[in-house]
């Protein structure tokens, strides 16, 4: 299925077959109000509780005991603007990410129980996490603007920001948390003729 950029993405793993919009131009969009909301979250301690509830959820998911954390963080608005990512990350290697730029889900607390589960069971490239890696995994958030086109992805800082590659028929979504350096992005690239867009991401860990 083929849709632009700012529709409905069918397909929400963070390696997800879409088609992306092909603009002219690199021009970096205006900050987000919301996506502002998500940067000031980042440091507060309501953060603190949405990660650990996330980690008591992957716990009862692979041990089958009983989250008894409660989920009553305030958090900022996303629905209609704002694309979300779950990623699993142990040490430098990537063990599951999932997520979309648009959702059907209003509610918050649903939508990253439903993402969690695909990092941890829905992403192709990856075996589920086992309980053994619990300890060493860690659960970030992604919370990113809708695509926009650059030209040159090695001039963005990639802490900041996330690219997708269409390559052919074949779209890549990789958010920071997923991109080692530039070098990375220039070898997936090499040997194909693909389009870049990129998108601003805050980051939750």
């Amino acid at each position: 299925m083929k849709t632009g950029i700012n529709q409905r993405i069918v397909s929400v793993l963070c390696m997800a077959v879409i088609t992306v919009m092909a603009l002219p131009g690199h021009v970096l969009p205006v900050e987000d109000p919301l996506l502002s909301e998500w940067s000031d979250f980042s440091g507060k301690p309501e953060c603190l509780k949405l990660m650990d509830w996330l980690r008591c959820q992957v716990r009862e998911r692979l041990t089958g005991i009983l989250c008894k954390d409660r989920f009553d963080a305030v958090m900022p608005r996303y629905f209609g603007q704002l694309g979300m990512f779950v990623t699993l990350k142990k040490g430098k290697n990537v063990r599951g990410c999932y997520g979309a730029f648009s959702h059907s889900v209003t509610d918050v607390k649903s939508l990253f129980s439903d993402y969690l589960t695909g990092a941890l069971t829905r992403d192709p490239r990856y075996k589920p996490l086992d309980v053994s890696e619990l300890v060493s995994t860690r659960i970030i958030i992604t919370i990113t603007s809708q695509p926009f086109p650059v030209n040159d992805p090695g001039s963005l800082d990639l802490d900041h920001y996330g690219i997708v590659l269409q390559c052919g028929d074949r779209v890549s979504i990789y958010v920071p948390a997923e991109i080692k350096n530039n070098n990375y992005i220039e070898k997936i690239m090499q040997g194909g003729s693909c389009q870049v867009s990129a998108f601003k991401a805050v980051t939750l860990q």
